[in-house]
């Protein structure tokens, strides 16, 4: 099996990213698997998939000045890896530092451009012997900031193996899109990343549109692989009791913030409406790390706490319908048009039928309606939203051939069986065929 290091995710079990790369190397021995991590996957990394960690600290993050006097010390290097219990549930409330941080500053920092220089990270002399120990043979990378886009460059041209890049969002759309200098920022980003697409030796994509667009604009072909499922823990098990019997439940379960946000209170707002207006009840459930402070103005809607991720699959078969949700502005269309949310196939596999309210353009929208495998709303307009429900709760033959279908593709297409073996085979290949290539070359 190759060994390779990872880039710009880190193995976790209640982000999608790092559920995805989870699914995805489930065939690897840890032992062959190491990854560079930034602070943002400070306390939030799981050992059972891999546990060699490097994480980038004061010898290779540095603020310029006059930013480098709110600087943190931290120290780089292998993180020592501690094994914990996860909680029945659990929930966050971030502290008052971070929400000026992520409110007040960096969309102040965003809009000024100064989000794109005020940093940057090197590859420095311990990394290089960390890297240099583990001995990787491809370099799997997922930027998703112009700071790891540059990181990830240099770091491909210092040690100098096959590179795998796989792209989750199209986040080089709206990085610099606006505020101050917003066209010099966009034309420089893309470019950056085009660079980086042609010191790739493989490319995927979340989803099939993306690989289409991104083909079409950065000239490279892009392989589409998304999270798959283990059959064994998500398919249906039988006396699953449903979660409330006198009335409809309805959860989303997953992140909240940028291109999501918006779509969850004009669902709750179309459940407030439909609960007044019919003698059918619905309640809408919000399984998130932080609650929503809106959710309190309305009656039925109902923060849950998370709960560990093996105990999702019965959570999700005890719901009577499961949302995926896209924001309708142009902003939000943009860094998620392309993405397909991790949640996806889970939801898929559970026979639970889905609701997917996001706009027309969106792969999620297209992917469900083309093979019928969720209802579509593709308005956020209350009414219009509360008018969809009606006729979807209403209508038990159509939730049947919908959860059905969904159940189907989600076999034949995520299945991780199928998945981490084609997934494992690209790398396998790639190795083979570049080992190959330069033994030629050689004679």
């Amino acid at each position: 099996m190759p060994k390779v290091l990872i880039f710009g995710q880190s193995f976790n079990a209640n982000t999608g990213g790092g559920v995805t790369l989870t699914n995805l190397f489930g065939d690897w021995d840890k032992n062959d698997l190491a990854v560079i991590c930034t602070s943002h996957a400070n306390g939030n990394i799981s050992p059972n998939v891999c546990d060699n960690y490097y994480f980038i600290g004061s010898d290779e993050f540095h603020y310029k000045f006059p930013f480098n006097y709110f600087q943190r010390p931290s120290p780089s290097g292998k993180l020592p890896i501690v094994y914990t219990t996860s909680s029945e549930s659990f929930s966050y409330k971030p502290s008052w530092r971070e929400l000026i941080i992520q409110n007040v500053l960096y969309p102040m920092l965003d809009w000024s451009g100064l989000m794109h220089v005020i940093s940057k990270m090197e590859v420095s002399p311990n990394l290089l012997q960390w890297v240099d120990e583990f001995s990787p043979d491809v370099l799997y990378i997922q930027a998703s900031t112009r700071e790891s886009l540059l990181f990830a460059i240099k770091l491909s041209e210092r040690i100098k193996i096959p590179v795998i890049i796989h792209q989750m969002d199209d986040w080089v759309s709206t990085v610099g899109s606006n505020g101050l200098g917003s066209r010099y920022w966009s034309r420089k980003i893309n470019g950056e990343f085009k660079q980086l697409v042609q010191r790739a030796d493989l490319c995927l994509s979340i989803s099939d549109l993306m690989g289409v667009e991104y083909q079409r604009r950065y000239g490279s072909k892009f392989k589409t692989y998304h999270n798959p499922v283990d059959l064994d823990i998500w398919e249906p098990k039988v006396n699953v009791e449903k979660y409330a019997e006198k009335e409809y439940s309805i959860l989303y379960a997953g992140r909240t913030g940028f291109g999501i946000a918006t779509s969850l209170k004009a669902f709750a707002s179309a459940v407030e409406f439909f609960n007044e207006t019919s003698d059918t009840k619905i309640k809408f459930y919000i399984q998130t790390a932080e609650e929503l402070a809106w959710t309190q103005d309305f009656e039925y809607t109902i923060h849950k706490k998370l709960i560990p991720y093996e105990k999702l699959p019965q959570l999700f078969q005890s719901m009577d319908f499961l949302l995926l949700p896209c924001d309708f502005s142009d902003k939000a269309l943009k860094f998620l048009k392309y993405s397909m949310p991790t949640k996806a196939p889970e939801y898929m596999i559970t026979g639970t039928p889905i609701i997917i309210l996001a706009p027309e353009e969106t792969a999620i929208f297209q992917y469900g309606k083309e093979f019928n495998w969720a209802f579509t709303i593709n308005n956020d307009d209350t009414k219009f939203i509360a008018s969809r429900l009606s006729e979807i709760v209403s209508n038990r033959i159509s939730q049947i051939e919908v959860s059905q279908n969904a159940m189907s593709f989600a076999k034949q297409r995520h299945s991780q069986e199928v998945v981490t073996k084609q997934f494992t085979q690209e790398f396998r290949t790639l190795v083979s065929y570049l080992d190959e290539t330069e033994s030629l070359a050689f004679n």
